[in-house]
């Protein structure tokens, strides 16, 4: 789903890069005075940055949630590797016990035989 946002997004981007370029040529080719055409290309160049600045915010807003989420998965999934590691412990712990706790009552029965 990602990479389809990015994809989305590129695809946005070309678009409009391409529409910018092809707005400067049209008018550039176009029969009017040079204040004109001046006035009009400032207005699309300011529209486009105007634009560029909104799309580089929602890109820059959807990176930090993926970013968040990230990190909120893998921390979670740190979590678990530490409960599963103390439970292996106890686990461990207690099977340790309990053999040696069996080896002190060989060892007692033996002394007594």
């Amino acid at each position: 789903m990602a990479e389809e946002k990015h994809t989305f997004l590129g695809t946005v981007f070309t678009f409009l890069t391409g529409a910018a370029i092809g707005a400067g040529l049209a008018l550039l080719f176009a029969p009017q005075s040079g204040e004109e055409a001046r006035k009009k290309i400032k207005d699309i160049t300011d529209k486009l940055t105007d634009e560029a600045r909104d799309n580089y915010e929602k890109i820059t807003k959807e990176a930090q949630k993926a970013i968040d989420s990230v990190k909120v998965t893998s921390e979670k999934a740190v979590e678990q590797v530490k409960t599963l590691i103390d439970s292996a412990k106890e686990g461990f712990k207690h099977e340790l016990s309990e053999a040696k706790a069996d080896a002190d009552d060989k060892a007692t029965a033996r002394k007594k035989a």
